[in-house]
């Protein structure tokens, strides 16, 4: 799984543990894909990575094509503050908070 950002909005984009083989050799961190033939789902199970309502899952058929760097622009990691992790009433429902 990982997280896209589509025009400044984070989506949480699943690959299923059977298709990892078909897409491992074509996905690199701070590269920007173009993807085809995926399908969309709500967002609304355990160990969401990201707030919006919605998720791409990649299916068997779904096409990634690397369309360059210079098309975006560079996105900056958002870590959470430990400190923040800690303190009471941290919203537990995502992996990652905001």
């Amino acid at each position: 799984m990982f997280v896209a950002i589509f025009e400044s909005d984070r989506f949480h984009v699943s690959v299923r543990r059977t298709l990892i083989y078909k897409f491992q050799n074509d996905i690199f961190e701070d590269k920007v894909y173009s993807f085809n033939l995926f399908s969309v789902s709500t967002n609304s199970r355990s160990y969401r990575t990201t707030c919006h309502q919605y998720k791409i899952n990649f299916q068997f058929g779904t096409k990634v094509t690397c369309v360059g760097n210079d098309l975006v622009s560079c996105a900056i990691p958002q870590y959470t503050p430990m400190s923040m992790l800690r303190a009471p009433g941290f919203d537990i429902d995502y992996l990652v908070g905001k």
